[in-house]
């Protein structure tokens, strides 16, 4: 995975083939063929295609925010660091294995230890192919420490507090998110299904997101990544990117390939939903929803069917109001109103009323993920104010009902589909392209 470390510069790009064209320009892929008999290459392990003396083109790191508006950071590295970007701090690499605990003080920069950094922006660079393992404290409590590959950044805002971003090459970025999106006992293919997909929704937010601090957030909002694993979910992960290196999902607009989001979600229950509830920008064919699907059924516990879900009227509207504080003015919840369905029942819009008629219209998956996202498994159920309490009942699948269903990948998996015919079968009119 190391051949492609290096900086992707955004509108210009390496090209080593003149059939392996790369540009961005409008999340578009250039004149590459689709790979292989069934839509997808399948390289052998000394296929001179992946070998580490091909050149590829040059891809900036991913940016993941892997920590928001903390207090301190603890950072030990495997290997000799060396803190960029500061005025005053360190010159000389610091000990590999040391402990390392930074902090900010309003207007003043960042800290190590009781040292003032004179910056308030630093990159911790390790030796090559060294890890860092960092965790981060925050409302009282430290977080569950991550082994890292790559960069951390350390940046401090004017009231003190601290962000935390990990920058990674892509191929080790997917790998990461594989371990940590799919299952243990996943079918192969349904590994290399999530390699691709993964592959493909971080490379087309590093090209929306580029003059943002960040491309990817570390949790749901984007994809799981929780750094380096080990275990045998590990391995798998880092083989299923490895076979599927450089593979992304594109759809042909009439003139050329484009990447597109791939959303995922764990299953959606029967049948998928249209990404045009997030905007124009999501509108493009393979997301249009409409995908039936059966496989799903063999998700464990409550993710293909669940409820009845109770929660008093006081307990809904202080989850509501945790994240949309404006909700307080209802006083309290009289009635749940669906304003919009998708045509197989799934609720896209609601409408919350509250005392002497007040109300507040607001998408579903808001509303879902405001009550709770494991709580509240999905948008596909039927709500009922129930006396004091307000029931989630008939509920199916579980996630927003986007794009590939994981449960359902591997469903086909099992039943002998490939990852190419997977791909295509969540994603209508879409089609594996060779990026890099």
């Amino acid at each position: 995975m190391a051949a492609c470390r290096g900086r992707w510069l955004l509108g210009s790009v390496l090209v080593c083939h003149p059939e392996l064209l790369l540009s961005w320009s409008g999340f578009s892929i250039l004149g590459l063929a689709t790979c292989g008999r069934d839509g997808v290459s399948h390289p052998k392990p000394h296929d001179p295609a992946l070998s580490e003396t091909t050149a590829y083109p040059v891809l900036r790191d991913v940016r993941v925010l892997i920590g928001s508006a903390v207090e301190r950071v603890k950072v030990r590295t495997g290997g000799p660091t060396v803190i960029v970007g500061t005025r005053q701090g360190p010159a000389s690499p610091l000990a590999g294995g040391a402990e390392m605990v930074f902090s900010a003080a309003p207007s003043t920069g960042l800290r190590l230890g009781a040292q003032p950094l004179g910056a308030a922006d630093v990159t911790l660079r390790p030796e090559p192919g060294a890890s860092t393992w960092v965790s981060s404290f925050r409302d009282g409590a430290w977080s569950t420490e991550g082994q890292y590959p790559g960069l951390i950044r350390l940046r401090s805002a004017d009231d003190g507090a601290i962000d935390v971003t990990n920058l990674v090459d892509v191929e080790e970025y997917v790998a990461c998110v594989v371990a940590g999106e799919v299952w243990p006992t996943f079918h192969t293919e349904a590994f290399r299904v999530q390699a691709i997909v993964a592959r493909t929704f971080v490379l087309y937010q590093m090209h929306r997101r580029q003059s943002a601090e960040f491309d990817v957030a570390a949790t749901q909002a984007a994809q799981v990544y929780r750094g380096i694993v080990t275990d045998a979910t590990g391995r798998r992960a880092v083989e299923s990117c490895r076979y599927t290196r450089g593979i992304v999902c594109t759809w042909h607009d009439g003139s050329e390939d484009r990447l597109f989001c791939t959303y995922y979600n764990a299953a959606c229950g029967g049948m998928s939903q249209s990404a045009a509830i997030f905007g124009p920008e999501s509108e493009a064919p393979p997301l249009s929803g409409a995908v039936s699907c059966d496989y799903c059924r063999i998700a464990p516990g409550a993710a293909y069917r669940w409820g009845p879900i109770r929660l008093s009227q006081q307990e809904l509207l202080q989850r509501l109001t945790g994240r949309y504080p404006q909700l307080a003015s209802l006083g309290r919840i009289v009635e749940l109103e669906p304003l919009e369905r998708t045509p197989d029942g799934r609720m896209v819009r609601l409408r919350i009323v509250g005392l002497g008629g007040a109300h507040h219209d607001m998408s579903a998956e808001q509303f879902r993920l405001a009550i709770g996202a494991n709580l509240i498994r999905s948008t596909d159920c039927r709500i009922r104010v129930e006396g004091a309490e307000v029931v989630f009942e008939e509920g199916r699948g579980f996630g927003h009902g986007l794009g590939l269903c994981q449960w359902g990948a591997q469903g086909q998996a099992l039943q002998g589909k490939s990852a190419a015919e997977i791909l295509r079968y969540y994603y209508p009119g879409s089609k594996l392209t060779r990026a890099f």
